[in-house]
């Protein structure tokens, strides 16, 4: 659906359509999948994995959310997970932290939790080839479980940290969402038991009262560990018997599951906000959830309904083709909370043509609901899905240890049975000629039911006046019920080959080894250059990436505007002889794709395929190259949604503050500084889309290109000299007309007062053009970034308890000139910014000043970039935007490739100071503040 519900994630879990009988037959668990029950009911799941060696991911599941909350306890649940880091029988504060960063754990990305309505889940990945790492991460999990020490003063300090969390979120779409999800909710448990909870409450409970919730619902027969590992399973077993059998349990509560009841009347909630920058209708008719995949007869349930949001979405992708009404639509079955599910759709819509899109996309909506999907439309996605199904099949399987914990959790919530790749796959090939028009319009019929229909109409306050009413909207919704509507019908003209003509082949004039990378570099006669680098990641398969320097700012000033449509206009524009949909058609059930990119800095491609269809890969390169579309649909679709996506971003409380900032950071750096609608709709011509597509791509010399993959050079040499060696040569523009930006001149300050949420937004800024963009002066860059995240969230979170996250950035770059940034950001109670900033100020004093501040901060950090590199090192889309910034940028060796550990160990505490005294002390910078609307007055 369009409308962005992000307090729960809609899963698709499986459901019963068909009686018992045939299809009653039990799965067969995957038998890799250890699982057990410990005496006091605490059960455990193991998977053994070599996909990653040495490393290990796992899940702590507890099955109580926000739901089992008392009144007096709103947001505790969330509030524990928060304290479980914050102290427990083993660890005091931060050890947990500090221990687990040294072994080259993130925090945030490998280390971390959620909680929501019905499941709270604690994660770890950690490096595990020493296997005392697995059995400290489950003795760590055995605390989080069972010995969170609720200390009263880290409670107190804490309380701060999740207020700023739930204040991070204030703003149009939460107001929005605080009035809507009464009305989706109504009158059930979900709607007064939000995760983030009551702020008041949050700021005042007693230490009792959330002991009081632990000890009720962190009990062994509602939880469950989850590890992937390369670890003998029954090593694994016995550290879990000897943690977790030693506890039991201290209540015996009920655990009761919540329902949404059911209501007759169609809800309808229609609502503005000043601040909103959209306007969307979302349509829900609530149902029951789908439970877990137990039987073939589940399994051929939930197989059913992913066909049916799959020939959905491509419905309407097609439609957003067609018709200029609505900007986009959807329409789907899932589930929402844990005991419903949902028939959920709607469109966004464009703020002069509401009606029109809402009785359109109404119609699309009952042209479904009448006709369900047409012959074609299925036995088009069902090519793509068998194929799909049978590349993998041939392919050597690399699931990652994140694919096997989420299936587990569908173990552990749902009761479902996982199912190893080989099962899952022969079920689909078994059941998949079974799902036809028939089969998918009774699966609909089936599942959507009359009631429980709730109507969402949200947009900006100044649409207030042309909105309709809740009459006109059931009027609206009655009319699409009982009008005319013909089956959907497109018909396509496929033509039989993509290209006419073959292109006259260049050859291969000069051939050289780099050996230190295993590269082999050609050079073609067109004056192109290719990098072959052949890899083991994944079996027949190859990835391409071409680029050269150039872009946008190669460009007259006078193309900008329209250059800015070249991408997202041909890349939808089909190619040659081809629309869009034709050739989407033509490449049914074929791996082949490409896509040519026009970016600032470079013009470039990106394709890969399957071995067998490699030909076709380069085909559809070529073809898209030399002889690209333009479709006036999708140009006026794209500029339409352009000038109105301007105009809604100005009624964002951020828009000026953001716009300053940039005037600050970039000056006349490019030709966007004046964009505006009006210069759109002067400036932005169909007329002119190919002329400058072709401006840039006319001539082919001087791109590189770099093949990454399973292939042998001797059989891609043939394709390589057709088809890239076939590329017209010549001259082109290679000058950029660009006025970078000039940074570390002054000191300058924003301060800026605008929205209505009780936020402040903090941005700090240091910049300057005096900068070696190489290695090893990058990662020196990227481990000061990494130094200040761990200093400022000690200080601005941990300490002061005056943020929920900090975000910090370092980056580099040569190309189009020289440039370094750095930007230290957060939110914060407006009282707070003063203080927080100058406390962010003093850490990054400390840091320049001191190495020996962070010495033990940076050898972890370094643990991490090392765990990091290793994990990724053999991975096909390491290789390829590798090579491409090596070959791009011009680095001076491939010791990024071949020496990056010993890189990373030589730099010392002393080079990552200096970095900081130079770029955020001895480098002026920019303190941009927002703070609300209502301190404006205040001050």
């Amino acid at each position: 659906m369009i409308k962005k519900i992000n307090l729960f994630v809609l899963l698709g879990i499986g459901l019963g359509l068909l009686n018992s009988g045939a299809y009653a037959q039990q799965l067969k668990q995957d038998p890799n999948l250890v699982t057990g029950k410990l005496k006091n009911g605490f059960s455990y799941y193991i998977y053994k994995s070599n996909k990653t060696p040495g490393n290990s991911v796992l899940r702590l599941f507890v099955n109580a959310g926000s739901l089992q909350e008392n009144n007096d306890q709103q947001g505790l649940a969330h509030f524990i997970e928060h304290m479980a880091f914050n102290g427990t029988k083993h660890y005091s504060k931060n050890d947990v932290i500090e221990f687990l960063e040294s072994k080259g754990v993130k925090f945030g990305a490998d280390l971390n939790a959620h909680t929501s309505f019905d499941e709270t889940v604690y994660k770890i990945s950690i490096n595990t080839e020493d296997e005392k790492n697995l059995e400290k991460s489950i003795d760590i999990m055995g605390d989080w479980a069972f010995g969170v020490t609720f200390d009263s003063h880290e409670i107190d300090k804490e309380r701060g940290v999740v207020i700023e969390e739930w204040r991070s979120k204030q703003g149009a779409a939460n107001r929005l969402r605080e009035q809507y999800l009464p009305v989706l909710f109504n009158k059930s448990r979900y709607a007064e038991r939000l995760p983030i909870g009551k702020v008041d409450i949050l700021k005042s409970f007693k230490r009792q009262t959330i002991v009081d919730f632990y000890e009720k619902w962190y009990r062994p027969d509602l939880m469950s560990i989850a590890i992937v590992t390369d670890i003998d399973p029954k090593k694994v077993e016995n550290y879990i018997k000897n943690e977790f059998n030693q506890y039991q349990a201290k209540s015996k509560a009920a655990r009761v599951y919540y329902e949404l009841p059911a209501h007759q009347d169609t809800l309808f909630s229609i609502l503005t906000d000043k601040e909103a920058n959209a306007i969307e209708l979302s349509v829900f008719n609530k149902i029951k959830s789908f439970k877990g995949i137990q039987t073939e007869q589940d399994y051929k349930a939930q197989l059913t309904r992913s066909f049916f949001n799959a020939l959905a979405k491509s419905r309407f992708s097609r439609i957003s083709q067609l018709q200029n009404d609505f900007k986009e639509g959807s329409f789907s079955i899932s589930n929402i909370v844990l005991k419903n599910g949902i028939v959920s759709g709607g469109a966004a819509l464009y703020h002069d043509k509401m009606n029109e899109g809402i009785a359109q996309y109404l119609t699309e909506a009952q042209r479904i609901f009448r006709y369900g999907f047409t012959r074609d439309e299925i036995k088009k996605y069902r090519n793509e899905y068998v194929a799909a199904i049978k590349r993998s099949e041939l392919a050597e399987d690399k699931t990652q240890p994140e694919t096997y914990v989420n299936e587990i959790q569908d173990v552990f919530y749902n009761g479902s049975t996982m199912l190893a790749k080989k099962e899952r796959n022969r079920l689909a090939l078994k059941y998949v000629d079974q799902i036809d028009s028939l089969a998918l319009l009774s699966f609909l019929k089936s599942v959507n039911k009359p009631g429980n229909t709730v109507v969402l109409l949200t947009a900006p306050e100044k649409d207030k006046q042309n909105l309709p009413s809740q009459a006109a909207l059931k009027m609206m919704f009655a009319k699409a019920t009982t009008a005319k509507i013909a089956p959907w019908a497109d018909q396509l003209t496929v033509p039989k080959k993509l290209l006419t003509e073959q292109p006259v082949a260049g050859k291969v004039v000069k051939t050289e080894s780099l050996a230190p990378i295993g590269v082999t570099k050609w050079t073609l006669s067109n004056g192109t250059i290719v990098y072959l680098k052949p890899t083991t990641e994944k079996k027949n398969y190859i990835s391409l990436s071409g680029f050269r320097q150039g872009g946008i700012y190669a460009l007259d000033s006078l193309q900008y505007v329209t250059a800015q449509f070249v991408k997202p206009v041909t890349g939808l524009s089909g190619a040659g002889a081809f629309s869009r949909s034709a050739l989407t058609q033509f490449l049914t059930g074929n791996s082949a794709s490409a896509t040519l990119v026009l970016s600032g800095t470079r013009e470039g491609v990106v394709a890969s395929a399957d071995w067998k269809d490699a030909n076709t890969m380069f085909q559809l390169m070529y073809l898209k190259w030399m002889y690209p579309n333009a479709d006036p649909v999708t140009f006026e679709q794209a500029k339409r949604q352009s000038i109105e996506q301007m105009e809604n971003n100005k009624l964002s409380p951020n828009y000026a503050y953001n716009k300053a900032i940039a005037e600050l950071l970039k000056g006349d750096d490019d030709f966007a500084s004046d964009l505006s609608p009006e210069r759109l709709n002067k400036e932005a011509h169909l007329n002119k889309i190919i002329p400058v597509f072709k401006s840039r791509f006319g001539s082919a010399k001087d791109f590189q290109f770099v093949i990454v993959g399973d292939f042998n050079p001797d059989s891609i040499k043939p394709l390589l000299e057709q088809y890239i060696g076939g590329l017209p040569g010549g001259e082109y523009n290679k000058q950029f007309q660009y006025k970078g930006p000039v940074g570390g001149q002054t000191a300058k300050d924003i301060l800026m007062y605008a929205g209505a949420a009780p936020k402040s937004t903090v941005n700090i800024f240091h910049q300057s053009n005096n900068v070696t963009y190489d290695y090893p002066d990058i990662l020196v860059q990227t481990l000061l970034q990494e130094v200040l995240k761990v200093k400022l969230r000690l200080n601005l979170r941990e300490e002061n308890s005056g943020v929920y996250g900090v975000g910090v950035s370092i980056s580099s770059t040569r190309i189009p000139a020289p440039l370094i940034r750095s930007r230290i950001s957060f939110t914060c109670a407006p009282e707070s910014a003063q203080f927080l900033i100058k406390q962010a100020q003093e850490e990054v004093k400390k840091v320049a000043a001191n190495p020996k501040y962070f010495v033990s901060d940076l050898n972890n950090i370094k643990v991490q970039q090392i765990d990091g590199y290793k994990k990724q090192a053999d991975k096909n889309l390491f290789w390829s935007s590798a090579l491409r910034n090596q070959f791009y940028f011009g680095f001076k060796d491939y010791s990024y490739f071949n020496d990056f550990e010993n890189m990373i160990n030589k730099i010392t505490p002393e080079m990552v100071a200096d970095l900081a005294k130079k770029y955020l002390i001895d480098t002026p910078g920019i303190k941009a503040v927002l703070m609300p609307e209502n301190f404006k007055t205040l001050n």
